[in-house]
């Protein structure tokens, strides 16, 4: 249960931020991407400043499918008793 508020407090400002990210896409990435094709700025630049909050939002897309493996996984754990698996114990092991 901890583990699905620890998503939820991270998943907020990650809206938020995502938000802003598809208000810029869909705001100023025309803006952008027209000020490049007229020639007043840089067609490299206006194109990197156009997709930027595209790529920030997939990086964003992975990571949370990452931090949403790990915390089910985490939270099947504890829901199944077994506080630390194979693996861990094994590694454990080694270690002592």
């Amino acid at each position: 249960m901890i583990w699905r508020a620890l998503i939820l407090i991270l998943t907020v400002p990650v809206a938020i931020c995502a938000a802003a990210c598809l208000a810029w896409l869909l705001l100023a990435s025309p803006v952008l991407l027209l000020a490049g094709y007229l020639g007043w700025m840089p067609r490299t630049l206006a194109i990197d400043y156009a997709t930027l909050p595209a790529l920030f939002l997939a990086l964003c897309a992975a990571l949370q499918s990452i931090v949403r493996l790990i915390v089910s996984r985490l939270d099947d754990e504890l829901r199944t008793g077994n506080w630390i698996t194979f693996w861990w114990r094994l590694w454990w092991s080694r270690l002592s």
